[in-house]
């Protein structure tokens, strides 16, 4: 019997597929739910994206990093489009507030061609 059979609330990332952002469940939540981690295509101009956050979130522009609630879920983003959306019950929730998250976030994307 392996740990994941023995604990079920257990998270393993072995056990979790590939899905849309490469989403995947890291860790149970200390508040409930897990954590799921994610990345964007591409990373993020925290210049642009502590502006969007402003009234919203919390941003550490010097830091990478930024953090606000979407839904009642905690999300931190992180410049180079890591992704990580706490509380959730399922990758498969994870993924539909991603979906809700790039586009409040979209315009802060950097395309290929910038630095």
């Amino acid at each position: 019997m392996n740990r994941s059979e023995k604990d079920p609330k257990r998270v393993t990332k072995a056990a979790m597929p590939d899905e849309k952002y490469n989403a995947r469940s890291v860790r149970p939540c200390k508040g409930g739910g897990i954590l799921v981690e994610g990345t964007f295509d591409n990373p993020f101009s925290m210049d642009i994206l502590c502006r969007i956050l402003r009234d919203i979130g919390k941003c550490a522009e010097k830091l990478g990093v930024a953090r606000f609630f979407n839904r009642g879920f905690g999300i931190t983003l992180y410049r180079n489009g890591r992704v990580d959306v706490h509380g959730v019950q399922s990758t498969e929730e994870a993924i539909e507030i991603l979906d809700e998250v790039k586009v409040i976030v979209r315009e802060a994307f950097m395309q290929g061609d910038q630095n």
